[in-house]
């Protein structure tokens, strides 16, 4: 969930008319990241900085009723190459570029990156439970462009969970809705996770029990949550722009039936302005 990231998602994408077809693209060039999903746009002719300011909401914990709100500054570099730093998406490198040529640099985005992810507090956890700390996550990453107005997501993550051996996987579909000359970017996604990753977030175990008065509970691995994200972009002449996101994510299965999710619903949002040098 360096700079602390929601636990669940983040994704602004900037999608533009060209006719009647939606062609998807990162917003102002920059990486995002929602979950475990990336969006990137094809690489620039040149490297690129952008830099500005983030507001941001996110749930406290996973399963958490109560919201972080926090103001932070924002910061992206992309190569060429397809290297990329960013606050929003951690590092990382989309061998499109290396591997690929033409047209299908611009269709395919796949490749690996790392990011800090947040845990659960001691101050959030209830007295009894061991708290979930910060941790470095993993990911690979493969995206496909199958038509203008449909791109398809995945991501393969790992490194969370209490001894950073949960996993991940996490598929999705953007796509989008004209507002006038601005379009609308509609996510959709749906996660799975291994049993080390839901018993990190979600468990509680015998003396965890025993010291807290709340049953014992030991997931297995299962679909955790899905999710959808309403995200729009604005430019502001060459160099500078505004974009945000609201994400809604509803936990499902055994992390629903958690003792410690407190709210199945885990809402979180993003609204940041940016100049590009």
């Amino acid at each position: 969930m360096a700079l602390p990231v929601p636990a669940d998602r983040r994704c602004c994408i900037a999608i533009r008319t060209g006719g009647m077809a939606l062609l998807l693209a990162a917003v102002t060039s920059t990486a995002q990241a929602s979950g475990s999903l990336l969006l990137l746009d094809a690489p620039p002719a040149e490297a690129t900085w952008s830099a500005g300011v983030s507001a941001r909401g996110w749930p406290r914990a996973p399963g958490s009723a109560r919201t972080r709100h926090v103001l932070l500054p924002a910061l992206d570099y992309e190569s060429p190459s397809g290297l990329f730093a960013a606050t929003d998406s951690g590092l990382g490198w989309n061998l499109a570029p290396q591997l690929l040529e033409g047209d299908a640099v611009k269709k395919w985005q796949f490749g690996a990156r790392v990011w800090p992810q947040s845990g659960r507090s001691r101050r959030e956890s209830p007295p009894g439970v061991e708290a979930l700390g910060p941790r470095l996550i993993a990911e690979l990453f493969a995206n496909a462009q199958m038509m203008p107005e449909l791109l398809l997501q995945s991501g393969l993550s790992w490194g969370s969970g209490r001894h950073h051996n949960g996993d991940q996987l996490e598929l999705g579909a953007t796509s989008g809705i004209p507002l006038g000359d601005e379009l609308l970017g509609i996510s959709l996604a749906a996660t799975y996770a291994n049993a080390a990753h839901l018993r990190g977030s979600f468990g509680v175990g015998t003396k965890e029990s025993e010291a807290s008065g709340l049953h014992a509970f030991r997931p297995h691995s299962s679909w955790q949550d899905w999710s959808v994200a309403l995200s729009a972009e604005h430019k502001f002449g060459k160099h500078w722009s505004v974009n945000g996101q609201w994400l809604h994510t509803r936990l499902i299965g055994q992390a629903a039936r958690s003792p410690l999710t407190f709210s199945r619903d885990q809402p979180s949002f993003i609204a940041s302005v940016w100049h590009q040098f």
